[in-house]
């Protein structure tokens, strides 16, 4: 239930320059009987406040705060949605106003001067007209420029940005919709705030629909179900990965949630709202009915066109065959290593074909394989420096760390060498080509249709492409099924890898992952190997095993950063990677009483963390994980704090801290790419719903040196007889039929700062 306080700040305790995050020490004022009604709550006079203000406030300076009393470790406080200024155009209001850091050199005195002679109406007078300064007796030339500046900056803005502050966004988004939609944006958000969502980075349809409801829009209203559909469309393909809808189980879905309202969403209605939806170019319908996002309807469009452009052109080779077998054999004595017949083949194929896919499970040789192909190159084009020509990349940066460490080639991020700049912005695209002859993409089981028609509309035409991946993995986060449609489409060349290599035999992990990729549970599934095991416990017991078996690893000299991983399926629950990860940090990581809230975590120095969304700016990518290094202060108050990554420290402010979250334990998707010497899988019956074959299959295949798996074995031997549903999309159609429909020039990286976590808010 909201409260109303009012009172005169007595201190400002703490002031973010950079979204203006404000906490306040108030003096309450106890004659006002809303403050007095709350006496039971607060026990002195004065109140700590916490809200987004539009400036710094001013000692003295009189508010009214409407929001809700929280309590936690700092006793009582008042956390405010929204305030106003009580008494600003009195004596006290203007001379504490004029006389503050906003005006320098001007006093009291002078502010006093200007009270008295043009009264409470002074600033707006000044505003209209500047030259009423010069009624002032004794203000100098440089104190007249100083009011008019700074007054005219601070006006300008101020009550937009009041507005848009007590709508609950923030004060660096406030800025930017200001820039972006001027002094109209108040009146263009309070037609339809529901374009907000496409305006505010992470401004989600339930931050906009209380918005909506407080200035009245009906629940019925064409703008709010238009945005519902968006939304559930939105949510929807994030949490299944479908491309689209089909018709009926979009009206299904979104007739069961808008007549929720006590409202009747009709077909006949629903089918006009969808024709407006089309005509604003926020969905598409296509031939068979199925509605899309626009935006994957383009990039599925896209993609399809250059996958059909690059299976059909020639390639002229300068060497022939029998060069080939020559430099085969040479990379074999170079590297000491006699490759497969079905290797042999994928590494001849990568040097004659266009576009080849090279698929393969763990221990198949698809690293070395891809070492062989850069080698090959590089002697088949002895006088040209084909290397620098040679695109290495994997969707992540660890991925394509290791990339670099097993072929001695540079290697980089899909979105590093697009060019992202935040925003869904990218420098290589359509009309921005890259320059590599050689494309080689690693893990890309991981792209989604999104990142792969943008990586291949950017590609040159004379490019070869060579994509390797486990098509028996997860799919991407996002959505798509990309790997598995350019295999199951038949048009690609592709080379299956089936045979597990000498050095790999012997493991028992990468023989466990073949088995459950087969749907089977190996009869010692309880026998302790030197590189695997399963701990049969109970869920009450799963987290203390695995704090149990962490110490056990870090005992045995490793680190708990680099080599130790919890992967987990889910984040709720008991036993759910929140849990564990609040359990880890108390156990190897405890408070010294150094660290900083931020919604319901603390984060301490020695932390391990990881990154939630792509951020170019600071060359950090969704997945990377790193370590906190030190919590920043400035008067003694907490500012931010530095995070080391691979890639050096990276600093985090106040408000950039929904960044991150703790990573003793991190979900099963955000593992792709990545290995451990040490993987922990718990199984609980907790994550029935979750538990799938290619989901383990994923997890089994993270672990590098030891795999240590616990919980419940009835809830992997069921899991692995699950299949996940096969993900909506028309790619392998598309791939396979003529494209007729022209597909537009478009920025399909729109959707790249889109996140689950978008449509939790």
């Amino acid at each position: 239930m909201e409260a109303r306080v009012s009172g005169a700040v007595n201190s400002v305790i703490y002031f973010n320059e950079e979204n203006h995050f404000a906490i306040l020490s108030i003096k309450l004022d106890r004659r006002n009987k809303r403050a007095a009604q709350y006496s039971n709550k607060i026990f002195s006079d004065k109140l700590k406040v916490l809200c987004y203000m539009d400036r710094k406030p001013i000692i003295n300076e009189e508010f009214s705060f409407v929001g809700q009393f929280i309590t936690n470790q700092y006793g009582i406080q008042f956390k405010a949605s929204k305030f106003e200024r009580v008494n600003e155009n009195t004596l006290s209001g203007i001379v504490n106003f004029l006389s503050s850091d906003f005006f320098p050199g001007v006093g009291k005195a002078t502010a006093t001067k200007i009270f008295n002679k043009l009264g409470s109406n002074c600033l707006s007078l000044i505003e209209e007209n500047p030259d009423v300064l010069n009624e002032i007796p004794g203000i100098s030339s440089s104190q007249k420029e100083t009011i008019r500046f700074s007054l005219l900056n601070y006006e300008t803005n101020r009550k937009v940005l009041l507005d848009l502050l007590n709508y609950g966004i923030s004060f660096k988004s406030s800025l930017k919709l200001i820039k972006k939609l001027g002094s109209e944006v108040v009146d263009i958000i309070t037609e339809n705030p529901y374009l907000l969502m496409d305006l505010v980075d992470g401004f989600g349809f339930k931050r906009a629909d209380k918005i909506a409801k407080e200035i009245g829009i009906a629940h019925n209203s064409e703008i709010r179900i238009k945005a519902l559909i968006i939304y559930i469309m939105n949510r929807h393909s994030f949490a299944s990965g479908d491309v689209y809808f089909d018709f009926d189980e979009l009206f299904e879905k979104s007739a069961t949630m808008i007549n929720q309202d006590n409202n009747m969403l009709s077909r006949d209605d629903f089918e006009n709202i969808l024709k407006k939806l089309v005509t604003d170019r926020k969905i598409f319908i296509d031939e068979d009915n199925s509605v899309y996002d626009i935006r994957l309807y383009q990039a599925e469009m896209l993609f399809a066109e250059k996958v059909k452009f690059f299976l059909n052109r020639e390639i002229k080779n300068v060497y022939n065959s029998n060069d080939i077998d020559i430099t085969l054999n040479e990379v074999m004595k170079k590297n000491k290593i006699i490759y497969t017949e079905k290797q042999k083949t994928a590494i001849c194929k990568s040097l004659t074909e266009a576009f080849i896919i090279v698929t393969g499970g763990p221990g198949t040789g698809k690293s070395t394989l891809i070492k062989a192909i850069i080698d090959c190159f590089s002697l088949l084009y002895p006088t040209e420096t084909i290397k620098e020509k040679i695109a290495l990349l994997a969707p992540t940066g660890r991925a394509a760390k290791r990339l670099r460490e097993l072929t001695a080639h540079p290697a980089v991020t899909i979105h590093k060498y697009l060019g992202y700049e935040g925003g869904g912005i990218f420098r290589y695209g359509p009309n921005a080509r890259t320059d590599a002859k050689i494309a080689i993409i690693d893990e890309f089981s991981m792209v989604d249709i999104v990142l792969a028609g943008r990586l291949f509309s950017s590609l040159e035409d004379d490019v070869r492409i060579i994509i390797v991946g486990d098509v028996d993995q997860i799919p991407s986060v996002s959505q798509g099924d990309v790997l598995a449609d350019l295999i199951d489409s038949g048009e690609i060349p592709t080379v299956k890898l089936n045979k597990i290599h000498r050095q790999s035999e012997s493991s028992n992990i990468i023989n466990l992952a073949h088995s459950i990729n087969k749907g089977v549970i190996p009869y010692d599934i309880l026998k302790k190997y030197e590189d695997r095991a399963f701990i049969k416990t109970t869920d009450d017991n799963i987290i203390s095993t695995i704090n149990f078996i962490v110490k056990r690893g870090l005992s045995q000299g490793m680190d708990l950063i680099r080599d130790i991983q919890i992967l987990i399926p889910m984040y709720k629950g008991s036993v759910g990677i929140e849990a564990v990860n609040s359990s880890m940090q108390n156990v190897f990581n405890p408070s010294n009483g150094n660290e900083i809230k931020h919604m319901n975590r603390f984060f301490r120095v020695k932390d391990k963390v990881i990154q939630l969304v792509n951020r170019n700016e600071k060359q950090i990518m969704n997945g990377d994980i790193g370590y906190i290094i030190s919590l920043n202060t400035e008067n003694e108050k907490y500012v931010g704090l530095t995070v080391m990554f691979d890639i050096g420290g990276v600093d985090y402010s106040m408000d950039e801290l929904e960044d991150l979250t703790h990573a003793y334990a991190i979900s099963i998707h955000k593992s792709q790419g990545s290995e451990y010497d040490l993987a922990i899988i718990p199984f609980s019956n907790q994550y029935y719903i979750m538990m799938r074959k290619k989901l383990i299959y994923t997890a089994v295949t993270r672990a590098k040196k030891y795999l240590i798996m616990l919980g419940n074995v009835n809830m992997l031997a069921t899991g692995i007889k699950r299949m996940e549903a096969k993900r909506k999309t028309k790619l392998i159609k598309r791939i396979k039929l003529n494209i007729s429909q022209k597909v537009d020039d478009f920025n399909i990286g729109e959707m790249e700062n889109l996140s689950p976590y978008d449509f939790l808010d």
